[in-house]
């Protein structure tokens, strides 16, 4: 398991993942529940880029 220690919005959040290779994405939207941040389909096609 990895822990880091990370500011978001002007806070600091501490995180525990037990992947270490997880996305900064996931550890937003799925341990920090931070949802506006969008998956788009990494090939510019959808245009969330």
């Amino acid at each position: 398991m990895a822990t880091y220690t990370l500011n978001v919005n002007g806070k600091t959040e501490t995180v525990d993942v037990a992947d270490g290779n997880m996305p900064l994405l996931w550890v937003l939207r799925d341990k920090l529940d931070l949802k506006g941040t969008k998956f788009g389909c990494g090939v510019s096609a959808c245009g969330a880029c």
